[in-house]
C-alpha cells in the first residue's frame, strides 16, 4: 500500500495530498481557469515551498476523481462542473 495518502505522526498535514487538493479546489473555485505555473505559485504562496513536491500528485488525484480538467492548449487547469 502506498504511503502517499497515509499520514504518520511525522506528517505535516499542510503538505498532505488531501490538504493540497482541497486548496487547489478552493483556488480554482475562486479564480476559474488558471495556468499551471500560476496555480503552482499561488500554492507556494499559500502553503509554502515544500508544496512543490505534492502539487503534481494532488492534481493527479483530483483528475482521477473527476474534479479538474487539464486544458492542453492553454497549459491550464479548470474545475469540472457537475
Amino acid at each position: 500500500m502506498s504511503n502517499i495518502l497515509t499520514p504518520t505522526k511525522h506528517t505535516n498535514i499542510k503538505f498532505s495530498v488531501i490538504y493540497v487538493a482541497g486548496v487547489i479546489l478552493k483556488v480554482l473555485h475562486d479564480n476559474g481557469i488558471l495556468k499551471y505555473d500560476e496555480l503552482k505559485q499561488i500554492l507556494i504562496k499559500e502553503i509554502g515551498i515544500n508544496v512543490k513536491s505534492r502539487t503534481n500528485i494532488s492534481l493527479t488525484f483530483l483528475y482521477a476523481i473527476g474534479k479538474i480538467k487539464y486544458l492542453k492548449d492553454l497549459d491550464a487547469i479548470t474545475l469540472i462542473n457537475e
